[in-house]
């Protein structure tokens, strides 16, 4: 399944943001609200708001306006200058992705995805849709009892196969290692800044007040370890144990 991810990153914030869409005209409309956002941070009145259509142009004009206010000229940047310069970029990326994600689809085209699979149980499926339900040969046609159960995991939002399990190990108070049963991102936010030079903090967002210094950084230990058989090894270990 082809979904579109909108991602964003901003000169205030370490996070990227990433948002998955199922279709190409959703993740514009994300990608342009995020455009927006930035233009009126930026240019106020003097930058409007922009159409999903319009959003790559209106993103460069932010950023060339950010630069050329502080002095920087523009003229002969290339676009990946111009995100670099001014410390913000927005873009979309497309992925293949296998199983279902509703981070990836709408409630409307929940319903309709549930609605086919049970016009698909009843009537089995029809010769020309063949090819497509077994991706050219590839795959074995669901059975009754299959649909069944991939539609009792739609309906509850099972997303068990695709939730990262993470395992963070300590000796002494510090971690020693980190371990998941599936590839993740792991981003280490130290606030302790004494002695950092600029370059190496940013601002992290904060729940209940003020962005707060700190150094952000990916985390560079012995891992993450990707070592799914010792992660079900240890929710057994923890599973067996006596309840108090």
């Amino acid at each position: 399944m082809k979904v579109f991810i909108t991602c964003g990153t901003h000169f205030s914030y370490p996070t990227e943001i990433r948002r998955y869409y199922a279709t190409s005209i959703d993740a514009d409309q994300y990608a342009a609200g995020l455009v927006n956002l930035l233009r009126s941070e930026i240019g106020g009145s003097t930058l409007p708001p922009v159409s999903p259509a319009q959003w790559r142009d209106g993103l460069i004009k932010a950023q060339r306006q950010r630069l050329e206010t502080c002095g920087t000229p523009t003229e002969n940047m290339s676009e990946s200058d111009l995100a670099t310069e001014a410390e913000f970029e927005v873009w979309i990326e497309e992925a293949e992705i296998e199983g279902l994600s509703n981070r990836a689809i709408s409630d409307r085209e929940l319903a309709s995805i549930l609605a086919a699979l049970r016009l698909y149980q009843r009537n089995d499926c029809p010769v020309d849709l063949r090819d497509i339900a077994t991706n050219g040969d590839t795959h074995i046609i669901l059975s009754a009892d299959e649909i069944d159960a991939l539609c009792e995991r739609i309906n509850t939002g099972d997303q068990r196969a695709t939730c990262p399990n993470v395992v963070v190990a300590l000796e002494g108070g510090l971690v020693s290692g980190v371990v998941a049963d599936q590839p993740i991102r792991l981003l280490v936010v130290d606030y302790d800044v004494e002695g950092a030079s600029d370059d190496d903090v940013s601002l992290v967002p904060q729940d209940d007040h003020v962005p707060v210094e700190a150094i952000v950084s990916q985390w560079s230990g012995d891992g993450p370890r990707i070592d799914p058989e010792w992660i079900a090894a240890l929710d057994a270990a923890i599973a067996e144990q006596p309840e108090d």
